[in-house]
């Protein structure tokens, strides 16, 4: 078998890769808009790859999950110690926790569109630019974490 037979492509009418939005662009809203912000960035991909039903139980449930672990966390003293712990006040810790938490949702939602993000990688297709999604993502964040921070500041 000559060598540029090892260079042609095997599969004819493959389906090209999707381009998604910059996941640059993702992981920075969702380390400074935290894990609701991430949750809708993730959804803005899964829209793109034509499978955010499959995805929307998953990306709420991790969501979910992040502000419960924060509210658990606030109930049985967690925040406290930990703004003990890091020699400031409350409202501090709770943003370190928010943006810890923003990037496990981050990593999270990335861990379901790896593959895609690595077939657009490896064929060649350039990501989108995520302005309008990302934009969208921060403010929902923002309002999702000042909506949890006036909640807990009411339950003290």
């Amino acid at each position: 078998m000559p060598d540029e037979d090892l260079l042609r492509p095997s599969l004819s009418g493959a389906a090209e890769a999707p381009s998604l939005f910059s996941s640059t662009g993702f992981f920075v809203v969702s380390f400074f808009a935290g894990p609701a912000a991430a949750g809708v960035y993730g959804l803005a991909n899964s829209h793109r790859l034509q499978r955010w039903r499959q995805d929307l139980p998953v990306v709420i449930a991790v969501v979910a999950a992040s502000f419960w672990l924060l509210l658990f966390a606030n109930r049985h003293g967690g925040l406290t110690a930990f703004a003990e712990l890091l020699n400031d006040r409350p409202a501090r810790a709770m943003q370190i926790a928010v943006r810890a938490l923003g990037l496990a949702c981050f990593a999270a939602i990335y861990l379901m569109h790896r593959q895609h993000y690595r077939a657009a990688r490896i064929s060649g297709v350039q990501p989108v630019a995520g302005w309008v999604p990302g934009i969208i993502a921060f403010i929902i964040g923002l309002l999702a974490n000042a909506a949890l921070g006036e909640f807990i500041k009411g339950n003290r």
